[in-house]
């Protein structure tokens, strides 16, 4: 027996390698419960991997979970996050010694006790984080699992696994009883709690004006509305308060020639009448008669959502069930204030798409930057060996390792205001998404909706995902050498970078390095001015002092972007060189212009020959500069359709 379970344990090791980085993921409570009780482990992971088909192991699985309140995942668990309990124990302590010094005064001498105390309460936090850390774990691989086996269904890996085992005969093999007891009525609900697995209402708004509700099995709902979808199309979620910028947008849309199809989800009560008749008019009004009308379906998800968990999704939440609620098979989600110099379908002919079904671009690259327990907690969600040896849910590799959010510990990767999603291929990602903005340890770590997109794919053990190569892009015009020197005391006699300052995070597209594709704040210098001080921004006087007049400051402001240039700064977000009198970042942010929106990008920092340290800039032609005006000629009107 010895041997063979030698063997056994061999063709694990070549078949199924660990990934050190994720050694230390906890792993799942239920193979805790299978494989290290009083059961002989090894042996029963023989049996299951050599005789268990899917739907065996997926019984075996949920017949051993532990549910809460009759829940396998809650939405609701109490995880509350305390960057406190999350220090280590030097900052633990003088922050707690700071805390007793703010209470009793700076001179007061701490004590034995106290330091007894502080130790006391340093290991209850750690205690609990690691509670939390298991009951995170579980929840997504239960989620993981229960999409494995209920919507992905995909058991190909099982035949491979016993062509491995085919001539091994492990006589003394732990023997477990098949049919275990489990409830799949309502395993989707227990999984998906806040889900009615009811359809969310389709109203065809450009057409018939009808409101359509398909019929789904309530037990398999997630699998019959994959099963569902259809074709290309546009996808974005707006309220009230984003009806201005959708109505420019879809003119925008016309005026690209736009053909496919647009879905805009909401949820009840955040889409007034009014607003429908505006966006209907902007969709068919004929004084666009050059340009095609546009097909617009509104989605209210409201009956979807159970009552108790919409709070989940309000905010950034919205744009998971935009993903989630579309009709679409392939799917370009934009935000409302996105804006594309291409027509849509345009994006789904670039090779990283076609390759991925997954098309994602990057954030500016700023000097900003997460702590170790960030990156430690992203790992602890990934897949474990057992997850792939039972599941074929793949555990990571070097791909997710070198995101810079891990490798370099950049807090900003992504800019999620056009994403690129193949949902045949990728339907379960909302799911995970869902479930990452549940909990408020995740949550509190990803900043809104931008890292959830490649992270949840990364959780699955789905790496078929791609970014456009190059980071977000400044766009516009060249500072003047005047106004660089302001705060100089010494300022050189030139430098040798560019400064270019832009509210717009713009992507190039990396097939050609040239090409501008979209970017994101409108179409206005400024799109911020609910919550610009004009005043005060003028007064400022570190940058834009061309503008003699606070009419001149605010007409620029309000008044079109004008893009001459395209300033892709350098890969490294920060240089250690000596820089002297050249920018040491690769963004400078510029809070006090923009309501905060402002950042100027660099062609290179430092001083050094480092490749990384210099950026590019683009010169676009003028008959590309004559194309930007006019897209900023439609965006900029003004549009009413309410007394129509």
């Amino acid at each position: 027996m010895l041997m063979i379970n030698h063997e056994f344990t061999e063709i694990l090791r070549q078949n199924y390698p660990i990934f050190i980085p994720t050694i230390t993921t906890p792993g799942s409570s239920v193979y805790h419960k299978l494989f290290h009780s009083d059961k002989p482990g090894k042996s029963l992971l023989f049996d299951i991997i050599k005789n268990y088909n899917l739907e065996e192991r997926c019984q075996l699985y949920f017949s051993n979970v532990e549910m809460t309140d009759d829940l396998i995942v809650n939405p609701h668990e109490y995880l509350l996050y305390d960057k406190f309990d999350y220090m280590e124990w030097d900052e633990y302590q003088s922050e707690s010694i700071n805390i007793l010094n703010g209470e009793f005064g700076p001179e007061y001498t701490v004590t034995k006790k106290d330091m007894k105390k502080i130790k006391k309460d340093f290991k209850a936090s750690r205690e609990k984080i690691a509670k939390h850390e298991q009951t995170l774990h579980d929840y997504f691989t239960h989620v993981k699992v229960f999409n494995k086996c209920f919507i992905d269904k995909d058991s190909a890996f099982i035949a491979d696994q016993k062509q491995i085992l085919s001539k091994v005969n492990w006589k003394d093999s732990y023997l477990t009883t098949k049919n275990q007891d489990v409830n799949y009525d309502n395993l989707e609900a227990k999984v998906y709690p806040w889900l009615t697995r009811k359809s969310p209402h389709f109203e065809l708004l450009t057409t018939t004006s009808e409101v359509i509700e398909f019929d789904f099995d309530p037990n398999n709902f997630l699998l019959n509305y994959k099963e569902t979808l259809n074709g290309k199309g546009i996808v974005l979620t707006i309220s009230d308060s984003h009806v201005d910028d959708c109505v420019r947008l879809i003119h925008l849309l016309r005026y690209l020639g736009n053909t496919l199809p647009i879905e805009i989800i909401y949820t009840e009560g955040t889409l007034s009448d009014e607003s429908k008749l505006q966006i209907r008019g902007a969709s068919t009004s004929q004084s666009d008669q050059n340009y095609p009308v546009q097909d617009v379906t509104l989605i209210n998800v409201s009956p979807a959502i159970d009552s108790n968990y919409k709070y989940k999704f309000e905010k950034f939440g919205n744009k998971i069930l935009a993903v989630l609620f579309n009709s679409f098979e392939e799917i370009i989600l934009i935000d409302a204030d996105t804006i594309l110099t291409k027509p849509p379908d345009f994006f789904f002919e670039l090779e990283k798409y076609k390759q991925s079904g997954t098309l994602f671009y990057r954030d500016r690259n700023t000097a900003e930057f997460r702590s170790d327990y960030d990156i430690k907690l992203f790992l602890l969600l990934m897949n474990s060996h057992l997850d792939e040896k039972l599941f074929g849910l793949s555990q990571i590799s070097e791909k997710t390792m070198s995101m810079p959010a891990i490798s370099q510990k950049i807090s900003h990767v992504m800019e999620s205001g056009l994403v690129l999603i193949n949902r045949k291929l990728h339907f379960t990602q909302p799911l995970v998404m869902a479930n990452l903005n549940f909990f408020s340890p995740i949550a509190e770590k990803l900043y809104g909706d931008k890292e959830m997109f490649w992270l949840s794919l990364s959780i699955m053990g789905d790496e078929n995902y791609e970014f456009d190569n190059l980071p977000a892009a400044a766009i516009g015009d060249f500072t003047p050498y005047e106004e660089r020197i302001n705060n100089l005391e010494n300022p050189p006699k030139e430098f040798k970078s560019q400064e270019l300052c832009s509210n717009h995070p713009a992507h190039i597209n990396d097939e050609d390095d040239h090409t501008l594709l979209w970017f994101n704040s409108g179409f206005k210098f400024c799109n911020q001015g609910a919550n610009v001080d004009f005043e005060a921004e003028f007064t400022k006087g570190d940058r834009f002092t061309n503008l003699k007049t606070l009419e001149q400051f605010q007409a620029f402001w309000e008044n079109k972007l004008e893009i001459k240039y395209a300033m892709v700064p350098p890969k490294n977000a920060q240089t250690d060189d000596e820089y002297l009198d050249e920018p040491n970042k690769a963004w400078q942010h510029m809070g006090q212009y923009c309501g905060g929106y402002t950042w100027c990008a660099y062609s290179s920092i430092g001083n050094s020959d480092d490749p990384d340290d210099k950026g590019f800039i683009i010169k676009f032609t003028p008959d590309e500069i004559e194309h930007f005006n006019k897209l900023g000629e439609v965006w900029m009107h003004s549009y009413n359709y309410l007394d129509e």
